[in-house]
């Protein structure tokens, strides 16, 4: 006989099971809770102590890390030519440089760098600083020689430039025009000399071997890296800025000479196209403006850069903006002072014979002789740019076939001997071939310039007219660059400019817009700007 209160087997597993297994759901949804809200709670303080992390790491080196994978990954692809988005990621980057900004100004006779560190040991910003050469020099020729032996090597800089005019057997190179040839070899020698330059700067600067190791796209031994852990022995975390002249032509394509120079420097950044580009002209103003050197924006926004360089004078018009309205060329510049007094001392000197001459530039058959002549010659130009008279001696100069005896050259050389070849060459070379170019570089309201203060007058005319300007809403007339030392230079701008806007324009108290920077801010205003475009102003 059963008892009343037992229970089947089946019954009891079955009771047990309908009230245990609720509980135990419930309780594993409040586990589950409890542990997803604790991690929840892990993770938010993990990335609040990331983020913190981050900002004392931006405080302290200045690198900030989302921006800078940011823009590393707009060059992911390593294409040569970065896209619009690419560039703007560029324009932005310049705080993700613990080494800060190199400025590489490659004229057509020197090529000069400006290092700009990002800020000081009390966070503010510093100058930018001209880099002096292994020679000691604050600019190096801007020359190449390349031997016809692969075994030869390069030779670049000074030593180049004491085999530009007896080259013995090799070949010059000048990068300039290399890049406007896009000529290959010229382009890989001017890569070469690129890098000999600015190692040699960032070595200098921060340390290291400034080798650079093998060079190549993305390679973690490019001189340039974006990504500081990328930086290795001749590796910098330096952003690199290059000046380029502004196109003469309103029918050349002015991303031409961008695109070859880009190509030129990329193969030196990793990631590709890192590299930012700023107009000469534009670069220059920046630099007027940092120095305070132009007059306020009341009296005009619009300035005239005359920029007066080694084998060329640049002119152009650059608005408020910061846009180059319009520019011109001409073939002149501080090298026509040496051509003219190499030319002179040829002529009147009793030791040559006469050779006919098939270009502007001087030549002989002795290109010992004339590589000599040359050297002398710069060296009394640069004398003569801050007095009256120069003493030129070269010994052993050449030697005399009838007596087999040596010839020496001595002579003393006034100022005004080479300022009146210099004439010479304006009245007679320079102006009738601007005239048969039938271009608008010259204005029609003047007469034929027979000197160099008409030949200014003229063109700087004829860009106001082309451009609807007059001087009175200029806010400057700016005198830059190496030539602009040259009292010839100076002195034939400001007769130049008066005849347009009178003397008060240019000497007097008030009012004055002609600026003529001294020392050595003339020559170096274009590659301090540049290093102050790049790294924010």
């Amino acid at each position: 006989m059963r008892h009343p209160l037992a229970l089947d087997r089946r019954e009891y597993h079955s009771t047990s099971r309908n009230e245990i297994l609720p509980f135990i759901a419930v309780g594993l949804l409040g586990v589950t809770t409890v542990y997803s809200y604790r991690a929840l709670q892990q993770m938010d303080q993990d990335w609040e102590e990331y983020y913190d992390a981050v900002e004392e790491y931006k405080k302290e080196t200045g690198i900030d890390i989302e921006k800078q994978a940011e823009v590393a990954a707009a060059f992911e692809k390593g294409t040569s030519t970065a896209s619009s988005s690419q560039n703007n990621a560029v324009d932005d980057m310049s705080s993700l440089f613990t080494g800060g900004t190199l400025a590489i100004d490659m004229g057509t006779s020197t090529i000069k760098l400006s290092h700009r560190q990002q800020t000081n040991i009390r966070k503010k910003k510093v100058d930018p600083v001209v880099v002096v050469d292994r020679e000691g020099y604050r600019s190096t020729p801007s020359l190449v020689w390349m031997g016809q032996d692969n075994d030869e090597g390069n030779v670049v800089g000074r030593l180049a430039l004491a085999r530009s005019h007896d080259n013995k057997g090799g070949n010059i190179i000048h990068p300039r025009q290399a890049l406007s040839n896009n000529d290959a070899m010229g382009v890989e020698a001017t890569r070469e000399f690129i890098h000999n330059a600015a190692s040699n700067a960032l070595d200098q600067i921060l340390g290291g071997s400034g080798s650079g190791g093998k060079r190549g796209g993305g390679s973690s031994n490019s001189l340039f890296v974006l990504d500081s852990s990328m930086a290795t022995k001749g590796s910098y975390n330096v952003r690199p800025v290059f000046t380029y002249p502004h196109p003469t032509d309103s029918n050349s394509d002015e991303n031409r000479f961008i695109e070859c120079y880009r190509n030129a420097v990329n193969e030196l950044t990793a990631p590709l196209g890192i590299a930012s580009f700023v107009s000469e002209p534009v670069a220059t103003v920046t630099g007027a403006e940092y120095f305070n050197l132009l007059p306020p924006k009341g009296s005009g926004e619009s300035v005239i850069v005359v920029d007066v360089g080694g084998s060329s004078t640049s002119i152009s018009l650059v608005n408020g903006d910061k846009e180059v309205l319009h520019s011109m060329q001409l073939e002149f510049g501080g090298d026509t002072f040496v051509d003219a007094l190499v030319s002179h001392l040829i002529r009147t000197f009793d030791g040559f014979k006469y050779e006919p001459q098939s270009s502007s530039k001087p030549t002989l058959s002795d290109t010992a002789a004339l590589q000599r002549l040359y050297e002398a010659s710069t060296s009394a130009v640069h004398e003569l740019s801050t007095k009256t008279r120069s003493e030129i001696n070269i010994p052993y100069l050449t030697m005399d076939l009838e007596s087999r005896q040596p010839k020496h050259l001595e002579v003393g050389m006034a100022r005004a001997v080479v300022e009146n070849e210099v004439e010479n060459y304006i009245s007679k070379s320079l102006v009738p071939a601007l005239n048969n170019e039938k271009t608008n570089v010259l204005s029609q309201a003047f007469q034929s310039p027979s000197t160099l203060s008409a030949l200014f007058s003229s063109v700087i005319m004829s860009m106001l007219e082309q451009t609807a300007h007059t001087p009175y809403n200029l806010r400057a007339i700016l005198l830059v660059g190496g030539g602009s030392r040259i009292p010839l230079v100076r002195e034939s701008l400001k007769s130049g400019v008066a005849v347009l806007a009178g003397d008060a324009y240019v000497n007097g108290a008030e009012g004055k817009r002609l600026i003529i920077p001294g020392g050595e801010m003339g020559d170096e205003l274009n590659v301090i700007g540049a290093a102050i475009s790049a790294s924010g102003g």
